[in-house]
């Protein structure tokens, strides 16, 4: 590719460009166009603050400190990155080689026009003057040594930007099944997810914290309260109190900086072994090394750093030519011959099979919505509401080291089960028939009776929410004990709560269906009154939840009032509550399936307007 080819193709990627805005609409252009704009100061703003802090703080830093600053930038740099990279998950080429072939370029010239046109991302143009501040400022202020910083870091943008490229092509291999590209999105969502709360997480282990605050703090304080009960005594005279309290507040202040100093000792030595085992890292470990005069690691790590983007590089080349010719979608080799695989005829199919005590018809629909539940998306990416904040509380609960009473913990088992039925089923069964789409039709033009149909989409769901919900609540159980007969109680209730939010949730996909996009969690149209509906819902939702707490607090209140302790009051309580609950579940049931029969038709309208 010559260098006329290269600005006639830098054109042609600009214009393409401007017309795919234009047909985002005006708006989307000015608020991209104001976006850029921020992200033009930003840039100009990171490279001046950059230049102050290598100039006029890190020469004086010590080397922890150095290396702490270097992995936060390129800590934040990822994090960012990262996002951008979810934000569009399948590599969309600027320039699709298929349709360039028959100019006079190669395919790798394509390649790597369209590899080059993507190093310009608002994360990379905003980031990268801040980092090359921080080491022109160095320079400035005397380190000449920190000009292999620069070549480092042009290492480090090779490795990250192809390690980038080679992964969208990939991801774009995977993808060309359509419902492989569902999972593939599930996953990558939920690494997203999990990678935004890193920074909660580092926040709840506190590696900087080097000792227990708050026993120096008690410590220093019971030693003040003594010396005032001393001065009280006149066992000290004012001038003698002064000098202890101002020897204490010396102590005090020299033991809190020792404790810093440990906790920054330790987290220099972490930071550095994770920088030297993580390939970003080198970049921080080889900039700081250069600090005191260890050239060795910038040397490296530029070597290994563009060893790993030009073998990134090389891999994403041999992906995107694979790509088309059709190899993984199969147009570019010679189809196998079709094997017919033989139909047992004594094996019962999956909508035959019979659920014990549910209809027929139950039975069907119950199976039916499983496999649907079971190969949708939606499934998959609301199921991990639960598992997150599994990650994010427990954690919390963990780390604050909280020892709750015992007469505590059953309700905090059951409580953690229902939210985990509350998050995980609040989506797929508060909005089932949204989800349906037009399957819709199916359900209005079957004979099937409107309170089966229920019934069966309230037991496919079952083994996802109740199971998601039991093994939550055995956890919970399992790191604060209890006794052993509430393990069963609690079960039995978070039974009963399931099937008061199946009451709940169904009255709701009713009154208020939300048309869902296919393969995601977002509306297809959004409306007031049905997102209001949602919020009423989710005020009512603890107060109709409230009663079920009743046979532990029937227990508690025994054993604190009447003295009746170890008795397993609360599992036969229980037992009838769940007995109760079930009769009120079938009753309504029916009259919720006459409500739905007088509904359907407008429910279809509403899910299947944006289908068709």
């Amino acid at each position: 590719m010559n260098r006329e080819h290269l600005l006639a193709f830098l054109w042609l990627r600009w214009r393409l460009r401007v017309n795919q805005f234009r047909r985002a609409g005006t708006a989307n252009a000015v608020f991209f166009f104001i976006f850029v704009v921020l992200a033009g100061f930003a840039a100009v703003g990171l490279l001046g603050a950059g230049f102050l802090v290598g100039f006029l703080a890190l020469p004086h830093a010590p080397p922890a400190v150095r290396l702490l600053v270097w992995d936060g930038v390129i800590a934040t740099f990822l994090f960012f990155w990262i996002t951008g990279l979810f934000a569009d998950l399948k590599r969309a080429e600027g320039l699709a080689i298929d349709k360039v072939l028959h100019l006079p370029v190669s395919p790798s010239g394509v390649f790597l026009l369209n590899y080059l046109s993507s190093l310009f991302s608002l994360t990379l143009l905003a980031f990268l003057p801040g980092m090359i501040g921080l080491i022109v400022g160095e320079v400035c202020a005397g380190s000449l040594l920190m000009l292999l910083a620069l070549p480092l870091l042009a290492a480090f943008v090779l490795a990250i930007t192809a390690i980038t490229y080679q992964f969208q092509g990939w991801l774009a291999s995977l993808m060309t099944n359509p419902r492989r590209r569902r999972t593939v999105i599930v996953i990558a969502t939920a690494v997203f997810v999990l990678l935004a709360q890193l920074p909660n997480m580092v926040n709840m282990a506190r590696p900087w914290q080097g000792g227990k605050p708050d026993e120096e703090v008690t410590r220093w304080n019971e030693q003040r309260t003594a010396a005032q009960v001393d001065l009280h005594t006149k066992k000290l005279t004012p001038q003698e109190y002064a000098e202890r309290e101002k020897a204490l507040q010396k102590e005090f202040n020299e033991r809190q900086k020792e404790r810093l100093q440990r906790g920054l000792d330790r987290a220099g030595q972490t930071a550095r072994l994770i920088s030297l085992v993580l390939p970003p890292g080198w970049l921080a470990v080889g900039i700081s090394d250069l600090a005191g005069g260890g050239v060795v690691p910038a040397l490296l790590g530029t070597l290994g750093l563009g060893l790993i983007g030009a073998v990134s590089l090389w891999r994403a080349y041999r992906t995107t030519i694979r790509i088309y010719t059709g190899e993984f979608s199969g147009q570019g080799r010679q189809a196998a011959p079709r094997q017919v695989v033989p139909v047992d005829p004594n094996r019962v199919q999956l909508l035959e099979r019979r659920i014990p005590w549910v209809s027929e018809y139950a039975s069907a629909v119950a199976f039916a919505a499983w496999r649907s539940l079971s190969r949708a998306p939606e499934a998959k990416m609301a199921m991990l509401a639960p598992i997150i904040m599994l990650v994010i509380f427990g954690g919390m609960s963990i780390s604050s080291g909280a020892n709750p009473p015992a007469e505590f913990r059953p309700v905090m088992a059951l409580g953690s089960g229902i939210m985990a039925l509350f998050f995980g089923g609040m989506q797929l069964l508060g909005n089932q028939f949204g989800y349906d789409r037009a399957g819709f039709r199916a359900y209005v033009l079957s004979p099937v009776p409107r309170r089966e149909i229920l019934l069966g989409k309230n037991l496919a769901l079952a083994p996802l929410a109740l199971g998601l919900g039991t093994v939550i609540l055995l956890l919970v159980g399992a790191v604060y004990p209890m006794r052993i007969d509430y393990y069963p109680a609690a079960l039995l209730l978070l039974v009963a709560a399931y099937l008061v939010f199946c009451l709940l949730a169904n009255a709701m996909s009713i009154l208020a269906p939300i048309p869902m996009a296919a393969g995601s969690l977002q509306p297809s149209s959004v409306k007031v009154i049905p997102v209001l509906i949602q919020m009423a819902f989710l005020l009512v939702f603890p107060f109709v939840m409230a009663p079920l707490v009743f046979p532990l607090g029937v227990e508690f209140l025994l054993a604190e009032f009447a003295g009746v302790h170890g008795l397993p009051i609360s599992l036969p309580l229980s037992l009838l509550v769940l007995v109760m609950v079930v009769f009120v579940y079938r009753k309504v049931l029916t009259w919720e399936g006459n409500w739905l029969a007088t509904s359907e038709q407008s429910v279809l309208e509403t899910v299947t307007s944006k289908e068709e």
